[in-house]
């Protein structure tokens, strides 16, 4: 695991579970791991969420666990609920040959059945050629696992084609968009933080590179930039603490390259970007009314559908047809993302 700035964890005693939480940035942000069946789960929040923060890792890391035990190498259920059965194609062009299996979902904005395809729902270690995506694990709740899916679909959408869309630099106001104290902190520990915006419609989309000692990006959605760069700094924080060993091969493999390859990343991203007008900066939250599956459902074509957990009612998943996290793009300087 990589080292946790100014980290000091406790043990918090959880049944079937293994949790700790730590301290980092002088107290500004708290970390919380999380072990479930031997898959490690680490989230971010600052300090008024701290007891968030703890049960998301918690719930991080019995979804994980959850997904890892699909019944992969099983066929369906005859009498599991049947519904509209969803191919690779829905999800990405030009697909690889299907395994054949599939996994029940629910539709979130319609509530109809569906069959979806193993592949895009399952984290296991069998190897395919679509990406055990993590984007769309379910820790705080099913709107925030759409977010996350929405950003990473801008994401990467703006990684292969940058100039298609303008990337606003933001870093500059860092200490007006996240709490008081973090920035101090994270300079004092010789951190390096940038950030930058992506706007699209009723969505906000900010990336957030934390360097020093290795670099890890976070990115998130949000309805302000103020939200969205505040939830890309913790994803960012709680990547620096990730075991690599608990990373599909995919994943490794991107935060690997941001971590060695900082200077190109960042110098990237500098390059590409524009000063945010100021205006942007401190806009109110309630602009977008709609929620995230209405947003996610017109910027796909097709309603987010929900994974559940063997029966229990537990959403563990929400996978978005039309997403693109489910097969990498080649380019120069490689997505950080699925």
């Amino acid at each position: 695991m990589a080292s946790t700035p100014a980290g000091s964890r406790s043990a918090t005693a959880v049944p079937g579970v293994v949790a700790e939480l730590a301290d980092c940035l002088g107290g500004t942000v708290h970390l919380a791991y999380a072990q479930a069946s031997g898959l490690d789960a680490v989230v971010a929040g600052y300090s008024r969420y701290e007891a968030q923060t703890r049960a998301r890792a918690l719930a991080r890391a019995t979804a994980l666990d959850q997904l890892h035990r699909l019944p992969y190498d099983s066929p369906a259920r005859a009498d599991a609920p049947r519904g509209r059965e969803l191919r690779l194609a829905d999800f990405l062009a030009d697909p690889p040959e299907p395994v054949g299996l599939l996994v029940p979902g629910t539709g979130l904005v319609s509530g109809n059945r569906y069959q979806l395809p193993a592949e895009v729902v399952w984290l296991g270690d069998r190897e395919t050629q679509v990406e055990p995506v993590m984007s769309g694990v379910v820790d705080l709740g099913i709107a925030e696992g759409i977010a996350e899916i929405i950003a990473h679909d801008v994401v990467a959408r703006w990684w292969a084609s940058p100039h298609q869309q303008p990337l606003l630099r933001v870093s500059a106001q860092l200490d007006r968009l996240l709490p008081t104290g973090v920035m101090a902190a994270a300079s004092g520990l010789g951190l390096r933080v940038s950030a930058f915006a992506l706007s699209v419609p009723d969505a906000r989309i900010a990336m957030v590179m934390v360097g020093g000692d290795g670099a890890t990006l976070g990115v998130a959605a949000g309805r302000t930039i103020r939200s969205a760069v505040g939830e890309a700094f913790l994803r960012a924080m709680a990547a620096k603490a990730q075991p690599w060993a608990t990373l599909a091969l995919p994943d490794a493999l991107r935060r690997f390259a941001v971590w060695h390859r900082e200077g190109d990343y960042a110098a990237h991203l500098e390059r590409l970007g524009v000063d945010a007008e100021p205006w942007l900066i401190d806009e109110p939250g309630d602009l977008r009314p709609a929620s995230w599956m209405e947003i996610a459902a017109r910027r796909f074509g097709h309603e987010p559908v929900a994974v559940e957990s063997g029966g229990t009612g537990v959403v563990v998943k929400v996978v978005c047809p039309g997403a693109s996290c489910y097969r990498a793009a080649p380019a120069r300087l490689p997505c950080p993302l699925p």
